[in-house]
């Protein structure tokens, strides 16, 4: 058996029987009952094993990085293959380098005098941030490890590469066991919503996650999202005692007195929004320095009910939404059921690629060219819907993305040429204007979809680099009185290596339209979480030639497809035939092309 193996034991449902862990998934308002979280599987322990008497060089790197998978004592075993003079710090958020499974080579390069060096090599996947942020980087892994015999002549490792100093490297499949993906949860600008912060949570002991998960939160949100979220915590604020409390399901937060000074009713929405993915928290209680506070027209316990007004899928988050179609001859059709219902027709025609607002007010799309963009006032009860054109292209052979509207009645959308691209935005009741470019963090790459989150902060983007490769990235807007930016988008996933299409299935995933393997020509539907998790698949199969995908919170996942022997002159909307189960079939139920949920 050789160390890497021998190092590692994986003890799983370890603590299946304890009774504080949760076996449920998310507490929130209408999430279909299969949306099961990491941190609810059950808990896999890892159990390290200290290096062996006649380990040589190769095998003491392996054992390292199998051992320092775990967070057990301060990573106490994987300090047991270090010489004593090593300094080595990953407590408490270590910045982590993510290898491919399975791709990782430990070579011994040289021995000498008592003296050796080990190289590793491998395929990055993306790297986790100190603060818990991933961000996808798929790169080659090239670090050297530098080993001399200890004081009982055995092999030890006596300096440790530059970037691991205070960080660690690990396999996919040690991330999926050491970490959990927590949302922590912070206030849009105006305080309306809240917008959730995904990060990467070092697990130790389980009983310890409701803790573990506040103190994260009284961190504040990451580098990344910091500019453009509020906190309601007031700076210095701590988490008093041994931890949170979780008694029949209310979780006590006791917090110290620097918490006076902040707002009672949005810390409580941040604490409750962000414990409520723990299953065994149903409740609130909320304490400063041991004197239990709660905000006017709120009990004591507080429940996830009180602050479903803060839900970061907005209005829409506790209700499904109806989709739209367009139907032959520029008529405009909502779905009812099963049944398209005419809603207006187009007195220009059809369009490429429609949307509508939020409140269902305005419909914009594209020309045919797909070199400007088209809006109008959505007629009532059916009657004609003028369109006027209200941006053209102004670089030669640029198209625009599909219009995206925000919660503000913002529309966006991105004009691309050349290898650049510009950003537009109208607001409401205004001309459209240019962002600026410093405004802009794709203005050097081509940009093939944008789509606005319902909390308004952040954006989904298909990046196409100067390798005609597309990748999903996940950008903040920042707002400061009139002047609106987007940017510092991050890459989320390297596991697509090609994607046409994409829409927010909810706060946390995204529905996509993409290729795994450059080798298989269909595009297929995934969903991907925004966090940098695992994708998975959405349906059983593919119902033919996909053309589009659409979603939103609490509503099915649409896509159009050319179905083979079913009306082959006509695309076809499909949807799921059990809307709970993502991977059951396809049902292509009505004749039409291009669906979409407004936004």
């Amino acid at each position: 058996m050789s160390a890497r193996v021998s190092a590692l034991v994986s003890v799983v449902g370890l603590l299946a029987a304890c009774a504080s862990v949760p076996t449920g998934g998310r507490v929130t308002g209408g999430r279909p009952a299969e949306r099961t979280e990491p941190f609810d599987d059950p808990y896999v322990r890892i159990v390290p094993v200290p290096p062996g008497r006649d380990w040589q060089p190769s095998d003491i790197v392996n054992g390292f990085l199998s051992a320092s998978a775990s967070f057990d004592d301060g990573h106490g075993v994987a300090r047991e293959y270090l010489l004593r003079e090593v300094r080595w710090w990953p407590e408490p958020w270590p910045s982590v380098t993510v290898y491919e499974n399975g791709s990782l080579e430990v070579i011994l390069s040289r021995t000498e005098d008592g003296q050796a060096t080990v190289q590793v090599t491998g395929n990055q996947l993306g790297i986790i941030r100190f603060d818990g942020q991933y961000e996808a980087e798929p790169r080659s892994v090239n670090e050297t490890f530098h080993l001399a015999k200890g004081p009982q002549n055995q092999w030890r490792i006596s300096q440790l590469p530059t970037s691991l100093t205070s960080g660690l490297l690990l396999s996919q499949r040690d991330v999926d066991r050491a970490f959990r993906t927590m949302n922590l949860y912070f206030f849009a600008p105006d305080g309306q919503v809240l917008v959730p912060n995904a990060i990467f949570l070092p697990l130790g002991n389980r009983q310890d996650l409701p803790s573990q998960i506040v103190r994260a939160l009284l961190k504040g949100p990451t580098v990344w999202l910091r500019s453009a979220v509020r906190n309601s915590f007031p700076p210095g604020t701590r988490l008093l005692g041994d931890g949170v409390r979780v008694t029949d399901g209310v979780a006590t937060v006791n917090l110290s007195r620097e918490a006076a000074r902040g707002n009672i009713a949005g810390m409580s929405a941040q604490l409750m929004w962000t414990l409520r993915q723990l299953a065994e928290v149903k409740y609130l209680k909320l304490e400063i320095d041991g004197k239990a506070r709660s905000p006017g027209g709120v009990g004591p316990t507080q429940s996830p009910e009180d602050w479903r007004a803060n839900n970061p899928d907005g209005a829409t988050g506790g209700s499904p939404q109806q989709a739209y179609l367009q139907g032959p001859g520029g008529r405009l059709d909502q779905l009812f059921a099963d049944r398209p219902t005419p809603v207006a027709t187009l007195e220009n025609g059809t369009l490429s690629d429609p949307s509508i607002s939020l409140d269902r007010r305005v419909i914009a799309g594209l020309g045919e060219a797909r070199d400007r963009v088209v809006m109008g006032e959505l007629a009532i009860s059916g009657g004609p819907t003028r369109l006027r054109t209200v941006i053209s292209a102004r670089h030669r052979g640029g198209t625009f993305t599909s219009p995206s509207w925000d919660r503000h009645g913002t529309m966006w959308t991105v004009e691309s040429a050349g290898g650049r691209s510009w950003l537009w935005i109208k607001l409401s009741g205004k001309p459209p204007v240019r962002v600026a470019d410093t405004g802009w963090g794709l203005s050097g790459y081509n940009v093939r979809e944008l789509r606005i989150a319902q909390d308004g902060v952040r954006a989904a983007a298909i990046v196409v680099d100067g390798e005609r490769r597309a990748q999903i990235r996940i950008g903040r807007i920042e707002r400061n009185g009139s002047t609106v930016t987007a940017g510092e988008f991050l890459p989320i996933s390297s596991e697509l290596v090609d994607v046409a299409h994409l829409a927010w299935q909810d706060a946390d995933e995204l529905a996509v339209l993409g290729r795994l393997q450059r080798t298989t020509a269909q595009m297929l539907p995934y969903r991907v979480p925004v966090s940098g998790g695992k994708i998975g698949g959405i349906g059983f199969g593919a119902p033919g030639e996909i053309g589009s995908i659409s979603a939103a919170p609490n509503a099915p996942v649409l896509v159009s497809a050319k179905v083979p022997g079913k009306d082959s002159e006509n695309d076809r909307v499909c949807r799921l035939t059990d809307p709970q189960d993502r991977l059951s079939e396809w049902d292509c139920f009505v004749a039409g092309h291009d669906p979409f949920y407004p936004g």
